[in-house]
């Protein structure tokens, strides 16, 4: 699943590009590209990479992307789901995308002061940012009206998105920052096996001198070399996904915390505590608490907002 660098096509008169996508079930292909990207994944649920974390969704996904960050989206079947095409109606499953660069309205216009907040979201989205609540509904609601806007309607309108983007707090960072900061074409293919192989084996036990044979150097270059383009160490890199996929598991709530410690890749419970406590700032008994209270909640005011 090695990333593809995907350049959108933005037109010779086209400050940025909007594009609306249909499909019948999610699966893109892992990628990364040099600018900024807005997307509105319209879809009953799916799981979602970006950088070094992996989560799952539910009723679309709303994420702000900076440049070079690796990302993908794959159905996930829910819970008991049989057959995909209970969910397949046609055209109802869509992807509206938006595409700028940093100089898309002149090389200092995001520099201005009054465009200092704006700024500010532009710097955060090295994480990955994910949108919630009602800040989610509007600004889903003005890329689906970018879709059908021209000229300076569109300008306005994207401008609007980002100023939503600068002022919620509806909103979760979703990776370590700085990752693949910086590369070149080279680094970009090499870091594409290293990422690859990690994906495949993030659960099991992954030896230094295998890792450092799939980027063709020594295992002493390597721990300088990874370190130096994602700020992280491999070990906290594989650290941070097996908690991703273990707050994944604990949301399913299918497994015990035991079997769930096992499953992520770790090799006893007191060390998977540590980590998760260290990562999320809860326990995995917490945070399984803390989900399914959200869970009643929700379902509770949807009864009462039934009656």
């Amino acid at each position: 699943m090695k990333p593809i660098y995907a350049k959108p096509p933005l037109g010779s008169r086209a400050a940025f590009q909007v594009r609306k996508d249909y499909f019948d079930v999610l699966d893109t292909k892992w990628h990364y590209h040099s600018e900024y990207e807005l997307a509105f994944i319209n879809y009953p649920h799916g799981k979602r990479i970006a950088g070094n974390a992996m989560a799952t969704f539910e009723q679309g996904d709303l994420v702000f992307y900076g440049p070079n960050l690796p990302h993908a989206w794959s159905h996930e079947p829910a819970i008991g789901e049989k057959e995909m095409s209970s969910y397949n109606n046609g055209l109802s499953h869509y992807a509206v995308v938006v595409h700028f660069s940093a100089d898309c309205f002149g090389e200092s216009f995001f520099a201005i002061p009054e465009m200092n907040a704006i700024q500010a979201v532009l710097k955060r989205s090295i994480h990955g940012l994910v949108v919630k609540g009602q800040a989610r509904a509007r600004v889903a609601n003005w890329m689906n009206q970018l879709v059908d806007h021209t000229g300076s309607a569109r300008v306005i309108l994207l401008i609007q998105i980002l100023q939503e983007l600068a002022t919620t707090t509806e909103y979760d960072l979703l990776c370590s920052a700085g990752y693949w900061d910086n590369l070149n074409d080279n680094d970009a293919v090499r870091m594409s096996g290293i990422y690859e192989y990690i994906l495949k084996n993030f659960t099991k036990e992954i030896a230094l001198e295998e890792i450092a044979q799939q980027a063709h150097i020594s295992p002493s270059a390597f721990c300088r070399y990874f370190k130096a383009r994602t700020k992280r160490t491999l070990k906290e890199f594989v650290n941070d996904l097996r908690i991703s996929h273990a707050c994944q598991l604990l949301e399913e709530n299918q497994l015990s915390i035991t079997q769930i410690c096992f499953e992520a890749g770790f090799n006893n419970i007191s060390n998977f505590n540590r980590r998760f406590k260290e990562f999320k700032g809860i326990t995995p008994q917490q945070y399984r608490f803390n989900i399914l209270g959200i869970y009643r909640n929700t379902n509770n005011a949807a009864i009462a907002g039934n009656r």
